[in-house]
């Protein structure tokens, strides 16, 4: 089986959500609610189930509906944001059992591994089966159910070096910024030795003592000066995740319905509060995937029982800040809380809307 390589742009469904084992129960629900309260801003006819992947021996999430324009829906339905992606997409024929094709998928996906990886959502693999003229009835030898796995193009010139002389280069630099050069040389002493080691847990230990020393040579509004340029930087460029919910913000009818939204939806590895004019974002790395201490890279394999200066949090404080801002389109202030590399179990920033 060879797939279709397609593009979508973002788009929003609109439906019912529930555990990935009880799928028939989910459809059933649907149904019923789209003939008792059709939805008017409907995009289509195509129908979508959306499968959310979770650990082995976990059921996953399933999301079932249709593309909407908008999130004027009446309450009982479920928003699902859907990035724009490239997909690998797949025919399922729902007569031969909607897992017959399941083996041919993975074959593909393993000989194209040093070709295309699978995309993440919310740090979870997802799949989307496609309903629409192709699809004739469970029954019908000829209905065929299109089903679209993401995937990304591997960079075959990718060095994992890069994924932390970037950033190591970016403080050295802020910190010649606003300390000068001969405090950025004494910060930053072995970092050409860590970056050739392309070992995760040295790299963080090596960082926790860079920031001891930044601690000791700089006062408290200069180390805040130099993460927070950092962080915005670290935005500038890691800046896929805040177009995506820029994307969503715009297909929500209101910032109100959009912060509904997020507050339900936040993501893996992330969970959110609010309080009035007081969006609290908790980062739960430690339940992230295999469990980590930070999302930055530089830092992310610091020893448990192993703590960092909360210097370095300052720079996710100012990430978060400049996220919230261009996607609000307006300015926001964030405060910083607990941290997990300080020894908290999540990281809590306090945003001010």
């Amino acid at each position: 089986m060879e797939p279709k390589i397609i593009t979508k742009e973002a788009f929003l469904i609109a439906g019912v959500a529930g555990s990935g084992d009880e799928t028939a129960r989910v459809w059933q629900t649907y149904m019923k609610m789209e003939k008792m309260n059709p939805l008017k801003n409907q995009v289509g006819e195509v129908g979508y189930e959306v499968r959310m992947y979770a650990s082995e021996g976990e059921a996953g999430k399933i999301h079932i509906g249709v593309q909407v324009k908008d999130s004027n829906v009446p309450e009982e339905y479920k928003l699902f944001f859907v990035p724009a992606a490239t997909y690998a997409e797949f025919e399922i024929y729902p007569l031969k059992g909607y897992e017959s094709s399941n083996a041919e998928m993975s074959k593909w996906l393993e000989d194209n591994a040093s070709v295309y990886k699978e995309a993440l959502l919310d740090g979870m693999k997802y799949g989307i089966e496609v309903y629409d003229k192709r699809f004739k009835g469970n029954d019908n030898p000829e209905s065929v159910v299109g089903f679209l796995v993401p995937i990304v193009k591997i960079d075959p010139n990718f060095d994992i070096t890069q994924m932390v002389s970037g950033p190591i280069d970016e403080l050295a630099g802020r910190i010649k910024q606003f300390a000068g050069a001969d405090v950025s040389k004494k910060v930053m002493q072995g970092k050409d030795e860590i970056i050739a080691a392309k070992d995760p847990a040295k790299g963080a230990l090596w960082m926790k003592e860079a920031l001891d020393r930044l601690d000791t040579l700089t006062d408290e509004q200069t180390r805040t000066q130099i993460m927070t340029a950092c962080g915005r930087s670290c935005n500038t460029v890691n800046h896929k995740d805040t177009e995506e919910m820029k994307e969503m913000r715009r297909l929500c009818a209101t910032e109100e319905d959009f912060i509904e939204k997020f507050i339900q939806t936040p993501g893996n590895g992330s969970r959110c509060e609010r309080d009035g004019n007081i969006l609290i974002q908790y980062y739960t790395p430690g339940k992230y995937k295999k469990g980590l201490r930070c999302y930055c890279s530089l830092i992310n394999a610091l020893p448990k029982g192993v703590n960092a200066s909360p210097t370095y949090c300052q720079c996710s404080r100012s990430f978060v800040e400049n996220h919230w801002s261009y996607v609000l389109n307006r300015p926001v202030t964030v405060e910083l809380g607990e941290t997990a590399i300080t020894g908290a179990d999540e990281c809590k920033f306090i945003i001010h809307l």
